[in-house]
């Protein structure tokens, strides 16, 4: 039976402020916290068995997912990059293929056909690529007609990527994936693992992955993932109850307020005479003033404008 590893022990740095209340793989999508969505896509093609490697804000994250089966926590001191992560459990996931999703993915896509396609290839490694408008933000993969990867660029500049199709972090390795990573060392799967297998010329593969993903790498993206699931274009299931064009918790209290594409999280408050449009409210978050806010995160620790890929705290009390 296949194994799993979720990748969730970076700091999230692009998403700058947001991650100063949560650590990334807990920022709610439609009131889910993100890394939900990728144990239930490993859970879906019968995968229990799950390893998570976990570094900033560690016990947040184990906490907030303390009641899901089948997950071995690996906690590292200091990070080890992306493979090196995933070294330190080779005892627990070297006995099978092991499928490999990034902490920090939206996603709404059937790794079915993925799997099934690494197995009757007989792949060393296979990635999920998915098509974007703007490869720069992105690694991204060339591959010949048949699929067979050959070559990589990280985040290149408009005008010289090689392809638009973006490495999703959802990997399938052979369990000899562990001999091509030193143990107790820096080690990342796009800078050192991949090259070595192109240099090998081991059977590698890209997938073109149907559905929906995002990284929600930076607020921009992150704040499109929660309208993309508002505006039904990621078909999962979130927390709350429709209001109109908005999702709000149960518990949450939102009473005269006007709510326009925005998403209210479980024991929020927001004044009456306050106005939502396009904007994320975090669980226990609070607005105590009437206020009109746009493209705005409001978390525990403040109100955050979203523009050009960043957040920039504002006053909550200066319409937006």
């Amino acid at each position: 039976m296949p194994k799993g590893m979720i990748l969730a022990a970076g700091r999230g740095t692009r998403l700058g402020h947001l991650t100063a209340a949560l650590p990334k793989p807990l920022l709610p999508v439609a009131n889910v916290p993100v890394m939900t969505y990728g144990i239930q896509s490993l859970h879906n093609i019968g995968i229990n068995e799950i390893c998570i490697n976990v570094h900033y804000r560690a016990e947040q994250i184990q906490e907030a997912f303390a009641d899901f089966p089948y997950i071995t926590w690996a906690y590292e001191k200091d990070l080890t990059g992306t493979a090196g992560g995933m070294k330190k459990v080779e005892p627990q996931l070297n006995d099978d293929i092991v499928v490999v999703i990034a902490g920090d993915a939206m996603l709404d896509i059937d790794l079915t056909p993925m799997l099934d396609a690494h197995r009757k290839r007989g792949a060393f490694a296979t990635i999920a690529t998915y098509l974007v408008d703007d490869p720069s933000q992105y690694g991204v993969v060339a591959a010949d007609d048949e699929g067979c990867i050959q070559h990589f660029q990280e985040k290149p500049k408009h005008g010289s990527e090689i392809s638009n199709n973006a490495n999703t972090g959802i990997y399938i390795f052979d369990p000899q994936v562990f001999d091509l990573i030193p143990a107790d060392k820096h080690f990342d799967f796009a800078l050192d693992v991949f090259p070595e297998i192109l240099r090998r010329k081991l059977p590698f593969f890209a997938f073109p992955a149907t559905g929906y993903w995002t990284d929600i790498g930076n607020p921009s993206e992150y704040m499109q993932a929660n309208l993309d699931y508002l505006l039904g274009s990621v078909k999962v299931v979130g927390l709350g109850q429709r209001q109109g064009n908005s999702l709000v918790a149960e518990n949450a209290c939102v009473v005269g307020v006007e709510l326009d594409h925005s998403i209210i999280g479980s024991h929020a408050h927001i004044a009456p005479g306050c106005v939502l449009h396009n904007s994320v409210v975090w669980p226990g978050a609070r607005l105590d003033v009437p206020v009109t806010l746009n493209s705005s995160v409001i978390t525990t620790t403040g109100v955050f404008h979203i523009a050009d890929k960043t957040a920039h705290k504002v006053d909550h009390n200066t319409p937006i």
